[in-house]
């Protein structure tokens, strides 16, 4: 009977996705629930194709974000790889390094729950069960069921990590789904400023807004999960976009030249990309998530439109400038995390307004990393809170 009494986390998190920032924010976690000695494990599950989940796939089909980030990408990127066999022997050289991360990082896997009846039945194995960092709420997959912790039953204590909703608005339609199921959720954290209006607005429930799971460690604790080793021997920019302007491209460029230094950069990382056709010089493919924190630890400049790439850089106190990825109407545009981002740590100035040679201002880290420091604090205090049912007083 005693292991009945074990207490055990259930987190769903996108710990296999072939992203930098998934992967580094899914692993955070992992840290910091190992620090707090909690028993979890990664759920995994794989849904069954059955005539009802089809029937509930339908209304994806037009929504205008799903169809741009998930069906239009994915084609593109299929279509090209089979055009560009270089670019297709590339890009399994880095899938490799992600496996490879995926592999060595989480261990702690539940077996397989095929069909959303398994889930719902295995879930009752858990205390508490928790959605981690990511877009995973985003209108384009709401209604799978699984990031919403919906499969957990009303016992299970159910809890929102710095997820983020990915847009700063929900259109009306989705209201109902939305506020049914934050309304169930325990303890409700979000990433973004944008994602706590949303909260308030649709749920009886209050969100805070938290740190992304990154930033629960600092540079020295980023050390010793991964230690440094300097990829180039000469100084060099390292450039980061995985949206598609040619123009920001070109004031990288230019702004190289100018300081004699070489250009480091990620070549088709979402979907082959047009506008990365002889950008940079060094250009390596075997970049697996632990190479990616040490580009930009060894970094003389920064220049990126990913989020993660500007939390990373911001931890290890680089000269680094932020560009938009997304046109602010754009209807995919997820720049509200970086809005939010450069809101809460006093970095709008960050922001690329048109001069790159910005980046070299002065940044007050000081100021900064105070921000930072209690910014975590808050969070790990909503942690605190929201895991205390695997406490021994309880």
């Amino acid at each position: 009977r005693k292991a009945d009494t074990m207490k055990k986390l259930g987190l769903c998190a996108c710990y296999n996705h072939k992203n930098y920032g998934s992967q580094l924010q899914s692993y955070a976690t992992t840290v910091e629930l190992k620090k707090r000695n909690i028993d979890y494990e990664i759920i995994r599950y794989k849904k069954k194709i059955t005539p009802l989940l089809l029937t509930k796939a339908i209304p994806r089909l037009f929504n205008p974000v799903f169809i741009n980030d998930r069906i239009i990408e994915t084609f593109q990127k299929k279509l090209m790889l089979k055009l560009h066999s270089q670019l297709a022997e590339q890009n399994a050289v880095r899938n490799d390094a992600f496996n490879k991360f995926s592999e060595n990082r989480f261990k702690k896997l539940s077996p397989i729950y095929y069909g959303y009846d398994e889930l719902k039945k295995q879930s009752k194995k858990y205390t508490a069960v928790m959605v981690g960092s990511d877009q995973l709420w985003s209108p384009s997959g709401i209604t799978s069921n699984f990031y919403n912790l919906m499969f957990a039953g009303d016992s299970c204590t159910k809890i929102s990590y710095a997820t983020s909703f990915g847009v700063s608005q929900i259109e009306q339609r989705y209201h109902k789904i939305y506020k049914n199921f934050l309304d169930r959720l325990n303890y409700v954290s979000v990433r973004e400023n944008s994602g706590k209006v949303i909260v308030d607005k649709l749920s009886i429930n209050d969100a805070v807004v938290v740190c992304d799971p990154v930033i629960l460690l600092d540079s020295d604790e980023w050390l010793e999960e991964i230690p440094n080793k300097n990829l180039f021997n000469e100084p060099y920019i390292f450039a980061y976009f995985l949206g598609k302007s040619q123009e920001y491209r070109d004031e990288v460029t230019k702004f190289a030249k100018e300081k004699n230094l070489k250009i480091v950069t990620e070549l088709h990382m979402d979907s082959y990309n047009k506008a990365d056709r002889g950008f940079g010089d060094y250009t390596p493919f075997d970049i697996g998530p632990a190479e990616f924190v040490n580009l930009i630890r060894n970094a003389k400049y920064i220049f990126t439109d990913s989020f993660h790439g500007s939390v990373f850089s911001m931890l290890y106190k680089k000269q680094f400038s932020i560009f938009n990825r997304y046109s602010n109407d754009s209807v995919s545009s997820k720049n509200s995390r970086i809005d939010s981002f450069c809101e809460t740590y006093g970095l709008n100035d960050r922001r690329f307004s048109g001069n790159i040679n910005d980046v070299e201002n002065a940044i007050d880290y000081d100021c900064v990393l105070e921000k930072v420091k209690n910014h975590r604090m808050l969070s790990k205090a909503f942690l605190d809170n929201a895991l205390s049912c695997f406490s021994n007083g309880d």
